[in-house]
């Protein structure tokens, strides 16, 4: 983050943007063809929401095999090949992403725009067949096309595609874990996003915002060096767990931005770079063998970003930039479940979740106080046990030295922007979600020059 913020920070793209695809693509059309096809042939399946035990599933008659759209995947088992792979330790996954998304109120101008992400990976358990127990190898790739409304239409920070940036194919992991002692010690080395892991949370994946989803974006807008899927980069990462419940990691990491640029294709090895370190400890409450209340997550961390960054104090229309060397911050995240039907293994629940990320100096940091928060609520719907109605809140506030440089160079400065989120994800089969979803824009940009803005979309979600 360097001078151009004084012009105002625009939503997070910029990493070599191609825009191809100005309409929903034939294949997102095709598979939302496919949901009201499936749709009519049987319920959804019933799987457990986080930190809850899953429901046995009732088994077919002898005489009625199980019908196609049942299975955990769209291709089945390939003829016998996922078998056989399984034996061999290697588990293959094929996934698709569709953001579908159009502005009809607000925003710099009406448009509708579509993202889309192809996501391939191989983890190989070299414990099967190598004889390395608890040793995993695993390699990742992505595919992405199309055009971000947040970008082209909006002019917002917090991008209301979950599936918006790095329109390119690259490389993605590339990393060996090894497990240990019962995995009370677990050593990850290789190419890896810090965000697989560190700010995470299972709950997040169920939003479309990306301020939201994969990773609370209050970290990754202040520090260059934080990667999130699909930009990953060389680093080392140690987790140890003194009890079941709780675990301590941390990781060091090739900080370089611009190893996220779309014409490196995420296979530039190099390892040059500013160093980006990461520390978190969690503790999972009732998620053990056994537990019977209620579960939840709790995390606290911290990183350090060795980036160079420019002080917004010191930029003026005749005055040179001054730079100072490293920035950090903390973070808190929590969800704990405060309702569930019956006991563990009930899927009809309620749980509130939030995150706080601070960046305290103001003066190289654009965005130092960044909150997010909501509800997911699970099986509302009788016989929709696997449906999730969710709700979330955004909010960050820009530094108010930024605002200050922002007025010194003749620049709209940036004061908050608020994002307000609803969505219903449908598990139409185990392999197809559907979620239909609502977002609306206050003060986008953070100017009060853009009027607010309704998002209306639908996010489609396949694993072949």
């Amino acid at each position: 983050m360097g001078p151009m913020l004084a012009a105002g920070l625009r939503p997070s793209t910029t990493r070599g943007r191609i825009d191809r695809h100005r309409r929903p693509s034939g294949l997102a059309l095709g598979l939302l063809a496919l949901v009201l096809v499936t749709a009519t042939l049987g319920p959804a399946p019933v799987t457990a929401q986080t930190g809850a035990a899953p429901a046995a599933p009732s088994a077919p008659a002898a005489s009625e095999p199980a019908p196609w759209w049942s299975g955990a995947t769209l291709l089945g088992d390939l003829g016998g090949l996922r078998p056989r792979l399984a034996d061999l330790g290697i588990t293959p996954t094929l996934t698709w992403v569709s953001d579908i998304q159009g502005n009809p109120i607000g925003g710099e101008r009406r448009a509708v725009r579509e993202f889309e992400n192809w996501a391939f990976e191989i983890a190989a358990d070299l414990g099967k067949r190598a004889g390395l127990p608890g040793a995993v190898v695993d390699v990742s790739a992505s595919i992405r096309s199309g055009s971000s409304l947040s970008d082209e239409a909006i002019g917002n920070v917090f991008n209301v595609a979950q599936v918006c940036c790095g329109a390119t194919y690259r490389l993605v992991d590339l990393y060996y874990e090894q497990a240990l002692f019962g995995d009370r010690l677990n050593l990850r080395v290789g190419r890896q996003a810090a965000g697989d892991e560190f700010l995470a949370s299972p709950l997040y994946g169920l939003f479309v915002n990306s301020a939201i989803n994969g990773n609370p974006s209050g970290v990754a807008l202040n520090a260059p060096g934080m990667t999130t899927y699909p930009f990953a980069t060389w680093a080392a990462r140690v987790r140890v767990r003194p009890t079941d419940a709780s675990y301590v990691m941390g990781a060091l990491m090739n900080g370089d931005a611009s190893l996220a640029d779309n014409d490196k294709h995420g296979a530039d090895l190099s390892m040059r770079g500013p160093l980006f370190a990461i520390v978190e400890a969690g503790y999972r409450l009732n998620q053990g063998e056994g537990a019977r209340g209620l579960p939840g997550n709790y995390k606290v961390g911290a990183w350090y970003d060795d980036h160079r960054f420019t002080r917004f104090s010191s930029l003026g229309p005749d005055t040179p930039a001054r730079t100072t060397r490293g920035s950090a911050g903390a973070y808190l995240l929590v969800d704990q479940m405060v309702y569930r039907e019956g006991d563990a293994g009930h899927l009809r629940s309620l749980t509130p979740f939030a995150a706080l990320v601070l960046a305290p100096d103001s003066d190289v940091n654009p965005l130092p106080a960044f909150v997010n928060g909501g509800l997911v609520a699970q099986g509302l719907v009788p016989g929709r046990d696997d449906d999730r109605a969710v709700f979330g809140v955004v909010y960050g506030r820009f530094s108010n030295r930024l605002q200050a440089a922002q007025r010194r160079t003749d620049s709209a400065p940036q004061d908050y922007e608020l994002v307000l989120e609803g969505g219903y994800l449908v598990q139409v089969t185990p392999w197809l979600q559907v979620e239909p979803d609502l977002q609306y824009l206050i003060n986008p940009g953070g100017t009060g020059r853009t009027p607010d803005a309704l998002v209306v979309g639908v996010q489609l979600s396949v694993t072949f």
